[in-house]
């Protein structure tokens, strides 16, 4: 009785590969790099400012399991884009990354013959560990990337969220400073406000005085004046005696002056 297993075998894709490199080519290229067995080839035809060219999808048969296909796969699993070269030649290579979409071409069937000797069927099943091996070390390594980069994209948002914090609290800092100059602000400008109005009201004091002394000022010059009209009324006198009023009648030169002044007056 024949016992059948099937498993999805990862299969690559070259970026870029001249339309002169045949299937024959790749698939010789693969085999002498001693990475696995070659099952198909596809091409995908492209055009970069003129130039044509094909994208490759090679699917495997078998996957060898060695140092170079776990460098390979490494470097496909640390690149950022998850590509790296593959030489072919010395001085020449392919840029290659893992084929992302799943082909039905790349399922493949494993039919253990029961009519094989037991060293036969010894040889195909580890052959078939052997491909398997290789493709499950890249999904681990795949899966320790992605891990890291998680832990990553976490230590960068716990960072970020740290940040946020800090500038947030600093921002309501901030704004609690402004609301206490404002209020410093506005206990400044009632201040103010007060002291203008104290010093309106010592003005309107000062203004009223200033009236009232003014107005007695104007008194006060108006008395110079009329003594001084009496005055010289009286030197007048002096000089000039009236028949009917005498020097020697001036017995009270007060009353007299104020005599005199009304006198003038009328």
């Amino acid at each position: 009785m024949d016992t059948t297993t099937s498993f999805m075998n990862a299969a690559l894709f070259i970026k870029r590969a001249e339309e002169s490199q045949t299937k024959e080519f790749i698939m010789k290229a693969f085999k002498k790099s001693n990475i696995g067995i070659v099952k198909e080839v596809t091409f995908i035809q492209k055009n970069s400012k003129g130039v044509a060219y094909n994208g490759v999808v090679v699917i495997f048969e078998r996957w060898n399991m060695n140092k170079y296909v776990e460098s390979l796969f490494n470097k496909m699993s640390e690149s950022p884009d998850g590509t790296t070269r593959f030489y072919f030649e010395p001085k020449r290579y392919w840029i290659i990354n893992v084929h992302k979409q799943q082909l039905p071409e790349c399922e493949e069937s494993i039919i253990v013959d029961s009519e094989l000797s037991d060293k036969e069927r010894i040889k195909q099943m580890e052959a078939t560990i052997k491909s398997m091996s290789a493709q499950i070390y890249y999904m681990q390594t795949n899966n320790e990337k992605n891990e890291r980069r998680m832990m990553d994209y976490e230590q960068k948002d716990i960072q970020k969220h740290l940040i946020n914090t800090e500038l947030q609290c600093q921002l309501e800092i901030k704004d609690m400073e402004k609301i206490w100059r404002e209020k410093e602000y506005q206990e400044e400008i009632q201040q103010l406000k007060n002291e203008n109005l104290c010093l309106r009201a010592s003005v309107s004091l000062l203004e009223s005085d200033v009236t009232k002394h003014l107005k007695q000022e104007r008194l006060l010059k108006q008395e110079i004046t009329d003594l001084n009209i009496v005055i010289d009324y009286l030197e007048n006198q002096s000089r000039e005696p009236d028949d009917n009023m005498s020097i020697e009648q001036y017995d009270n030169p007060i009353e007299d002056i104020t005599q005199i002044f009304t006198k003038l007056q009328i």
